[in-house]
């Protein structure tokens, strides 16, 4: 009797452990897409025009903080397409990154 005591306890335990693992996947899952969606609409200003202009604001607000924080800024001299370039092309950071990596 023991034993399929045993039995059902180590069954439930994975059970346990893989609908943890699912949850965990499907939340990292929501969180891409939501990420993926503010990224588009920030790109284009068609599909939420609303949201597109909020987001220009946090741009500007995140640029103040990458300027006035001497970490941030050495952090994305280091990365291909940095702070320098983004200056110099006349773009804010978050754009000129972007820009690099989908080349």
């Amino acid at each position: 009797m023991q034993d399929f005591r045993h039995i059902a306890q180590t069954s439930e335990m994975k059970s346990l452990a893989r609908a943890r693992r699912a949850r965990w996947w499907a939340w990292m899952t929501g969180v891409s897409l939501g990420i993926c969606a503010l990224v588009a609409i920030w790109q284009e200003r068609a599909l939420a025009p609303g949201v597109h202009d909020g987001l220009q604001g946090v741009v500007a607000r995140a640029q103040s903080v990458i300027d006035g924080n001497e970490t941030a800024r050495a952090l994305l001299a280091r990365l291909d397409g940095g702070v320098a370039v983004a200056k110099d092309a006349g773009l804010d950071p978050l754009t000129a990154l972007l820009l690099r990596a989908t080349d």
